[in-house]
């Protein structure tokens, strides 16, 4: 694909400049394997733009390496496996860039970084390449939209409760109910979005959070 092409076909999979997406971002740890990390990404005149936190590995693969990848998909064990990897001891198969299972995958080369924040820095790619590999459509579905929204809460509550923002823990503790709520309320027994419910709640009692 051309540069054209890869922007027409951003389009249809649903990048709409300005906006900000959810996805997960595959990027070479210094031993040559690979990091997937849920990332929201700005998506804006043809160009993505990442702000990983400064402290997490995410940035510092980006710091020091010229290529990453976002992979679509709205599959909320994906996101759950990337985002604690290392509290459940296990994370998605990544080959070649591509994340497996995943709707799509954009290959990425870093232009440039900039400070964001005291604690964020704002990283810009450009999309090289675009890989589909399910063309299968699933149907919307709020049990999964509110699992990632869930999981993205969850990172911040265990960053913040670390820190000791108690205000900020309390006011994500009341969202993660709200996707809860919603979850349990349309997704059946065995879904993988219960199973989120399920794992996300053991996650907080072993962070120590009450609840």
């Amino acid at each position: 694909m051309n540069a054209i092409e890869i922007g027409n076909t951003l389009q249809e999979l649903g990048f709409t400049d300005g906006s900000i997406v959810e996805t997960i971002m595959v990027t070479e740890n210094i031993d040559g394997s690979y990091n997937a990390a849920p990332m929201g990404v700005l998506y804006s005149s043809g160009f993505f733009e990442a702000r990983p936190y400064k402290s997490s590995t995410t940035y510092r693969n980006l710091h020091y390496g010229s290529q990453a990848s976002i992979n679509v998909t709205d599959d909320p064990l994906l996101f759950l496996g990337s985002a604690f990897k290392t509290e459940l001891d296990w994370s998605p198969c990544v080959a070649d860039w591509v994340l497996k299972d995943t709707y799509a995958t954009i290959i990425l080369e870093k232009q440039y970084e900039y400070p964001l924040t005291d604690l964020q820095m704002g990283i810009k790619l450009a999309p090289t390449r675009l890989i589909i590999n399910r063309s299968l459509p699933r149907v919307f579905s709020r049990g999964r939209s509110d699992a990632i929204e869930a999981i993205i809460h969850a990172t911040r509550v265990k960053v913040f409760h670390s820190e000791g923002h108690d205000e900020k823990v309390m006011k994500l503790l009341g969202r993660l109910d709200d996707c809860f709520e919603v979850i349990c309320r349309v997704s059946g027994a065995g879904s993988s979005e219960m199973h989120v419910v399920e794992t996300l709640k053991k996650l907080l009692t072993k962070w120590g959070i009450p609840r």
